[in-house]
């Protein structure tokens, strides 16, 4: 009897010890601001606890965050513009969307007029962070361009007046600026672009794409999308 116990026991704690081994865990890594950051740990942990994943998010600087990414050194990163599979072939875009953002332009001169978009950048000093792909396709042209490697760096060039611009995220530049003190720095209107943002994995996660997809939809079907959003102050 008591050798069956034993047997028996050995068998449950053999089957736990797979089930566990058999639970798969998603790591993605980012360098969004922190709003952003937010709303995508947030809706992530929900969507991939729907298709049974457990998902941990870990921050690396921009560019290393793809490379990571694509060399699947990290099973994925986000959020990013939509597109990007041409450029790292091993990166499947999520095609359902996270979120949108507001690139914008901060500035200390009010007097700055940026009606007529990336065109309007060329006269002025720009700076913004290394490895944002929005800025680097579309702001090359202008009078000069300094990359950084944090936001605060872009704020503090700006206010020392060493750049005439700061291109960031409309929410977190507001943010950032208001708890740098540096009251005199404000967007400017309108946008330089809104975009979606999307999540992308590594290809040897392909599997995952249609269901994550899927529990994205279902989200936003059941409001749990927009109760998440509403709770960090994300549109």
């Amino acid at each position: 009897m008591r050798t069956t116990l034993l047997l028996l026991l050995a068998l449950c704690l053999g089957f736990g010890s797979a089930a566990a081994a058999d639970t798969t865990t998603i790591t993605v890594s980012t360098n969004n601001t922190p709003l952003d950051r937010q709303a995508l740990h947030d809706l992530s942990k929900e969507a991939f606890r729907r298709i049974g994943v457990e998902f941990k998010l870990v921050t690396l600087p921009s560019e290393r965050s793809l490379h990571s990414a694509n060399l699947g050194e990290v099973d994925g990163e986000g959020l990013r513009v939509a597109g990007l599979s041409g450029q790292y072939p091993n990166l499947v875009q999520v095609p359902e969307r996270y979120i949108g953002i507001s690139f914008v332009a901060f500035a200390r001169d009010a007097t700055i007029r940026l009606e007529q978009g990336w065109e309007s950048l060329k006269p002025h000093r720009i700076a913004f962070i290394n490895g944002w792909k929005m800025f680097e396709a579309n702001a090359s042209g202008a009078r000069s361009v300094s990359k950084v490697d944090k936001p605060d760096q872009l704020f503090l060039m700006l206010d020392s007046g060493r750049v005439d611009l700061a291109l960031y995220t409309r929410t977190d530049g507001v943010a950032l600026a208001r708890g740098m003190g540096l009251g005199a720095i404000a967007p400017i209107a309108p946008a330089l672009k809104d975009v979606d943002m999307y999540l992308y994995l590594n290809r040897k996660h392909e599997a995952l794409v249609p269901r994550l997809s899927q529990a994205l939809r279902e989200m936003k079907a059941d409001g749990s999308y927009n109760r998440i959003l509403a709770a960090l102050k994300v549109e």
